[in-house]
């Protein structure tokens, strides 16, 4: 059970490594979000799912004591907060997902029932942005600069001004 943790908390370093690359890479002002970034949101998200289900066996004194032997750059306090992690992570791929359908839908397709679908997505957008700021509200503010920057949460979208949470 151990050696499964500590390679959950490998895999989530090298990840958050990853995503600190791209957002060396690739400027904050890009408005189109790469599939290459999405493809390492989702990893993120399933290897904070997994870890929440293997830290379920943990106490949690036990849990804490496992992380404090790795320097994680994303700050794991308590076993609940996996859970907040993988909320928020949802909630950002739900709307780079629906967004990205929503552009195609005005670019190419828009047929008899486009307008329709088109009112469907951006409601599911606009739904998945305020659940997101509510969940990032309850964070508060510093923790949630500090999950948005290991992240790379583009700031056009995810910044604490954007989204207009009070301090």
């Amino acid at each position: 059970m151990m050696l499964t943790l500590s390679r959950q908390l490998v895999s989530l370093d090298m990840l958050c490594a990853e995503l600190a690359d791209y957002a060396d890479k690739v400027p904050d002002k890009d408005k189109v979000v790469p599939h290459t970034y999405l493809a390492l949101l989702k990893q993120f998200c399933q290897v904070i799912q997994q870890l929440a289900e293997t830290a379920k066996s943990y106490t949690q004194a036990a849990f804490v004591s496992e992380l404090s032997q790795f320097s994680l750059p994303l700050t794991i306090k308590t076993k609940r907060i996996l859970s907040v992690y993988l909320r928020l992570i949802e909630y950002v791929i739900d709307f780079y997902q629906v967004s990205e359908k929503i552009t195609g839908i005005i670019d190419t397709n828009f047929d008899d029932n486009a307008e329709k679908r088109l009112q469907l997505l951006q409601v599911r957008a606009i739904k998945a942005k305020a659940q997101f700021k509510i969940v990032v509200q309850a964070l508060g503010k510093r923790d949630y600069q500090q999950f948005a920057a290991h992240l790379a949460l583009p700031q056009a979208d995810w910044g604490w001004d954007v989204l207009r949470l009070e301090s």
